[in-house]
């Protein structure tokens, strides 16, 4: 059985985004020559630069033409190969939903060998870098905050799968797993007080009538503001769809009002001042969804959803503990807010 490849060695001065040289046999690279160039001329030398612990740009020095490249050893070592599949079978589930062209898009995948998922490679920023310039560059946010929402509006809508019945089991097993994690070895773990706070407001959802009245469709499944990458000519790509599964439409919607919300935070802002652009979010999402649909019900369970992403976020160690404590005391306070709330806006 061959082998599943590896990324370039990577060493200490190799930084995220820097570029740094390929060797001439990089097996990659007369991969990629093969089956992805399309100049009659041959290229000449190659580049490289990481994006993350497993997906790099390959980049041609002269033409500057580049294809991205998803390393799954890196990510599941032996059975890469069965996992980069998976991503590349959904990434087209995604496409034939209603994202395969135009303004508002799931990435392109371009092919499969040896455990390596290849992708087009989109330039431009990520809502996570529009966030972080947002008082330097008014009046951008909104309107990509509008299109983020019409990935997800398109997909769940395209992608509603009605023979499935809606469970909200597993999102409230979840959500008490993520309160365990912090309560084993984050900030709970010297507070069984807001622990066992906690997980009876989680326990309150299971009795609102909402949270079982849904129709599950495709989710993207990791809604976080790193995934939508805004090209300089205009549009959106969703990327990274590697945790596609059939779910709530308020899941996807949820964890990226808790993405936006934090990203604002991170980026010198507050919870007051990222609250408008999670409702202009919202409002984006429910206006894109067929009037048919309880629109009230599903910003009831996004509002759920948004706290179970926070209780996650409030798990990462680089988010410093006074921030984490702070997220878990956030996501109480979204639990403890039950049913409609001034976030209801329309329902049928």
């Amino acid at each position: 059985m061959t082998q599943p490849l590896r990324p370039p060695a990577d060493v200490p001065e190799i930084q995220r985004g820097d570029w740094f040289a390929l060797p001439a046999d990089d097996p990659l690279i007369g991969y990629v020559t093969a089956n992805f160039w399309d100049s009659p001329s041959l290229p000449g030398s190659w580049q490289a630069a990481r994006l993350s612990h497993a997906a790099y740009v390959y980049r041609e020095s002269s033409t500057k033409w580049a294809i991205v490249a998803k390393f799954y050893a890196a990510k599941t070592s032996s059975s890469a190969q069965k996992h980069a599949g998976r991503e590349l079978a959904v990434t087209r589930q995604a496409q034939a939903a209603g994202l395969d062209e135009g303004d508002v898009r799931a990435i392109r995948p371009l092919g499969l060998w040896r455990g390596v998922l290849f992708l087009e490679y989109v330039d431009g920023l990520t809502l996570e870098d529009i966030i972080a310039v947002r008082r330097s560059r008014p009046g951008t946010l909104n309107p990509c905050l509008e299109q983020a929402a019409q990935v997800l509006a398109t997909l769940h809508t395209r992608g509603a799968q009605p023979e499935v019945c809606g469970n909200f089991a597993p999102a409230m097993a979840y959500t008490h797993g993520v309160v365990d994690d912090l309560a084993s070895h984050g900030v709970l773990q010297s507070d069984p007080v807001l622990r066992d706070g906690v997980d009876c407001l989680i326990d309150r959802w299971v009795e609102e009538p909402a949270m079982q009245d849904f129709t599950p469709v495709f989710n993207h499944g990791d809604a976080t503001t790193s995934n939508f990458i805004y090209p300089w000519d205009g549009g959106v790509v969703a990327i990274d769809w590697e945790r596609f599964k059939v779910a709530d439409p308020a899941a996807d919607l949820g964890r990226l009002m808790a993405e936006v919300s934090h990203s604002i935070k991170q980026h010198g802002g507050s919870v007051a001042e990222a609250e408008p652009f999670v409702q202009r979010l919202v409002e984006a999402y429910c206006g894109s969804v067929p009037a048919g649909w309880n629109v009230g019900a599903l910003i009831q369970r996004a509002r759920f959803y948004r706290a179970q992403s926070t209780l996650r976020i409030a798990r990462n160690g680089w988010v410093s503990r006074l921030d984490r404590t702070a997220l878990v005391a956030q996501a109480a306070v979204l639990l403890s807010g039950g049913a409609g709330g001034p976030e209801e806006r329309r329902s049928s």
